[in-house]
């Protein structure tokens, strides 16, 4: 067809090359040559050729190629107007060319009338042939078979007229309907674009007559010319850009002229820019993955990266849009939802300016590059023009995400008995659902707004049916001790100095507590201690007598403990003076220390570290003998006491918690709980365990695999592996076949694989609130329970160490007093008996009462002296 096109233009350029003379001689013919040119320039300049362009182009080369008879011949009256008759002939062609030219592919094949224009200008050229022959009588009849054979039909004009009648039969049923001009083109594999709706509603007539006059002008211009001259300066005229409205294109960002664009000359990404990955999803390159024509407004014929912005902005929101009627059902073996939507759109982006007429919104399916899907508002003018469409082609449809029956999201019309749009009617349907989701929203075309109560014809989904009679779960068992958070007993401060009788010194704990463990520094082989000790030197004040401390070193036993070990360091720490520290008679220094006490190797093994806590005290208390050494190598003493305190351990609030599953780790001090929660918002979730929503949706997901495979225990897959495997705990949803949904949930806690005994454990239940939709409220199914298989590992038994929380080592014990008596005063033979005295058998003699009294006086003070020497300068221990 094309080469056809190709002979015709070169066999007319050839007879205007051998009619310049003649035109010069026969000026009345100068608007056939013009005419002709002009066809001849749009042929060439055309991006697609078409037959029935190039047939008509036929017809008039042909009829041109006659004019060099006229030469010869002198013109008649009768031949004349022959001549003037073709030449409105052959400006009729030219105008209808260059409007046909003008139209899509699309808009070319669904505007049926333009077969019959083609016709009548083939008509017009037959009857002005065949009058020029018979006036010029240079041909016979018989050579007129190629002007007279009938306008081609093509395929593509077939199908369109086939795609017109399925569809009303009249193309008032396309020129408002988008989507259904769409269909065509995809079914022709046409390109679609913006200009396509204005093609269709413009009247062509109205473009020929307008390109009619354009020739006339033309030719009114260069008639006066030489013809040589004349088409010279029409070509150059055709050929000059004319001054043209520059559009932005929506979806590269470019401006474009409608002469300038073209299928390709738009570059773009079909997603939008991912900053989190710094790529394009579509692609993962820069370089843009797809081409087609310039935009000048948004659309949804395919995706492109600056929809799915301007769809966000909608969507996103709650002050962008109101929605009036939503469905959607997801299918739970994959997880992928089918979804309508119809609502007001009130502005384009959060906050902004609201639109100033009623604006309906509809979107079907998942907005996104991956997925079929619909996005568009109407206005009520354009739902108007619609349902003049709809009224002739009773085409419903506005928009279905697949042609699978069992999967598939849709909007269509509702039409009433006149066939004016009443309604939108939403449907979604997943192949996991029996039935699907259809919801029906009536709306008032006129006005744009919604005329009635939303309707629900069928409900999809996986929907649950009330029980009959309560469920009974079974009791919580946990096996192990329950940890107190408390200390065992108050921390003792009242430990005394011990020193040597010539270092007078009293020392002090000048730290409370008085001492603080792994607070800067921790470690798993040992803990680290730190205290302040106050230094009292207790020589008179005019002794004169300064104590100058050299040395500090510590040691260390746990409760019950006989002995003292020795720590793995002592040091002052750095807001202490360095050594020697010299103390004058009668004042004090602090001195602020850190010990480091190692752990047992059984506690280093299991490479635990804590902070603000000792982890080698856990169990009993620990006491630190810290040791001062003065310039003299005398030495004195104090003890220092640490009672292991928890850190508060969790414990159950009836206010927040559904369920409180734990079991406590005496070994560790730890408590290791699973939460049972009430949900922090109403809405999709259920409620909480540990911290992970359990929603509508994956209570459903587990009736289905009930249902599916006949377990009624589902392994919710949400548990966790703790601590490198010292413990775990996992949720199962227990499932009611008969009322299909979740009654109740278990949890196991327990110790994990790194435990190879397994002594402590919880295994505990809570009932599921009620959720989702349920079939119909008042009907009832009696309750069937999950037949139960996971439980608690077999667990040794436990019994729970006594460790010692106090001893006496540490304490401070004074001498006690003898009791008073008579004193018997033993007297040698050779002084005999005492004046006053009783001699009594062995040499014994009875003292007087006074004298008795007065030596009580005296061991009294003397034993007073010695306490109050005790406390001053107690002996070395």
């Amino acid at each position: 067809m094309a080469g056809d096109n190709n002979v015709a233009v070169s066999s007319a350029i050839h007879v205007l090359d051998s009619l310049a003379d003649v035109g010069k001689a026969l000026p009345f013919v100068a608007p056939a040559f013009i005419i002709l040119k002009v066809i001849i320039d749009i042929e060439q300049r055309a991006q697609e050729v078409d037959i029935k362009c190039s047939d008509l182009l036929e017809r008039i080369t042909f009829m041109v190629s006659h004019l060099p008879i006229l030469e010869k011949m002198e013109i008649m009256p009768g031949t004349q107007k022959v001549i003037d008759r073709m030449v409105e002939a052959m400006k009729g062609a030219a105008s209808l060319i260059a409007a046909y030219r003008k139209q899509s592919k699309i808009a070319r094949r669904l505007s049926i009338s333009n077969r019959d224009k083609f016709v009548q200008c083939a008509d017009a050229v037959n009857n002005c042939c065949q009058d020029l022959l018979m006036s010029l009588q240079i041909y016979q009849t018989g050579q007129l078979e190629i002007l007279t054979r009938a306008v081609p039909v093509d395929e593509e004009d077939i199908a369109a007229q086939t795609f017109v009648d399925e569809h009303g039969g009249s193309i008032d049923a396309f020129i408002h309907d988008r989507e259904l001009v769409k269909e065509f083109a995809d079914q022709q594999k046409f390109s679609m674009d913006d200009s396509v709706m204005d093609q269709l509603n413009a009247n062509i007539a109205e473009t020929v007559n307008q390109n009619h006059q354009r020739l006339e002008g033309i030719i009114k211009e260069n008639v006066s010319s030489a013809v040589v001259d004349g088409l010279k300066s029409l070509v150059a005229s055709l050929n000059a850009v004319e001054s043209e409205q520059t559009f932005n294109c929506i979806q590269c960002d470019q401006p474009f002229t409608n002469s300038t664009n073209g299928p390709t000359s738009c570059s773009f990404h079909r997603a939008d820019y991912d900053s989190w990955s710094r790529s394009f999803p579509c692609c993962s390159t820069n370089h843009p993955c797809q081409f087609q024509a310039h935009r000048a407004k948004h659309h949804c014929d395919y995706p492109y990266a600056n929809f799915f912005p301007r769809a966000r902005n909608v969507t996103g929101y709650t002050d962008t849009n109101e929605e009036w009627a939503s469905v959607e059902d997801t299918n739970l073996e994959t997880d992928e939802s089918q979804k309508a939507f119809i609502g007001q759109l009130y502005r384009w982006k959060t906050r902004g300016a609201r639109l100033e007429e009623n604006t309906l919104l509809i979107t079907v399916g998942r907005v996104w590059y991956k997925y079929p899907y619909y996005f568009n508002t109407f206005t009520a003018k354009e739902l108007e023009d619609i349902s003049k469409s709809v009224r002739v082609s009773r085409r419903t449809l506005i928009f279905r995400t697949t042609k699978e029956p069992e999967e598939f999201a849709m909007a269509e019309w509702i039409l009433s008995v006149s066939g004016k749009i009443t309604g939108v009617r939403l449907t979604a349907k997943t192949t996991t659902s029996s039935n699907p989701w259809i919801r029906i929203c009536p709306i008032d075309i006129s006005t744009c707004t919604k005329s009635g109560d939303i309707l629900t014809p069928s409900e999809g989904g996986m929907r649950s049916y009330t029980p009959a009679s309560p469920y009974v779960l079974p009791a919580t068992v946990r096996m192990g001790p329950e940890l107190s958070d408390q200390q065992t007993r108050p921390v003792r401060t009242n430990f005394k100095t011990r020193s040597s009788p010539s270092l007078r010194v009293i020392l002090k704990a000048a730290s409370d507590p008085p001492l603080e463990a792994n607070p800067n520094l921790a470690s798993t082989t040992v803990d680290y201690f730190i205290g302040t000790v106050s230094v009292f030197n207790n020589n008179a004040p005019g002794s004169n007598v300064p104590v100058t401390i050299a040395g500090i070193s510590a040691a260390f036993r746990l409760i019950g403990d006989k002995t003292y070990a020795p720590v793995e360091s002592c040091k002052l720490t750095d807001m202490s003076p360095s050594f020697p520290v010299t103390i004058d008679p009668r004042q004090a220094c602090q001195l602020s220390f850190q010990v480091a006490v190692p752990r047992t190797k059984e506690d280093a093994d299991q490479r635990i570290t804590w902070w603000n806590r000792a982890f080698c005290a856990r169990k009993q208390p620990v006491r630190i003998k810290v040791t001062l050494e003065d310039i003299e190598g005398e030495e004195a003493s104090l003890v220092f006491e640490y009672v292991f305190k928890p850190f508060p351990l969790k414990k159950e609030d009836p206010e927040k918690h559904l369920g409180f599953f734990f079991f406590d780790n005496p070994d560790t001090s730890d408590r290791h709980v699973v939460e049972v929660e009430k949900p922090w918002s109403e809405g999709e979730t259920v409620l909480r365990i540990s911290s992970q929503d359990i929603t509508v949706k994956r209570l459903v997901k587990a009736v289905y695999q009930a249902l599916k495979t006949g377990k009624t225990e589902i392994d919710l897959e949400i548990g966790q592996e703790k601590n490198d495997g010292e413990w775990e705990w996992a949720a199962y949803a227990l499932v009611d076949i008969s009322c299909r949904r979740v009654y109740a949930f278990k949890i196991i806690v327990k110790e994990g694989n790194k435990v190879p005994v397994k002594r402590f454990g919880c295994l505990g239940y809570v009932l599921c609130p009620s959720y989702g939709e349920v079939v119909a409220q008042g009907k009832t199914r009696p309750i069937s329970y999950a037949t139960e298989k996971e439980k608690l590992p077999p667990i040794e038994p436990y019994q729970m160490p006594e460790y010692p929380q106090e001893d006496s080592v540490d304490d401070y014990k004074p001498p006690v007093p003898p009791k008073p008596s008579t004193p018997l005063l033993e007297i040698p033979p050779a002084l005999g008996a005492a004046p006053n005295g009783t001699t009594t058998g062995g040499g014994m003699v009875m003292l007087p009462p006074e004298v008795t009294s007065r030596l009580a006086s005296i061991d009294a003070t003397l034993l007073r002296i010695a306490e109050a020497l005790e406390r001053l300068a107690p002996p070395r221990s």
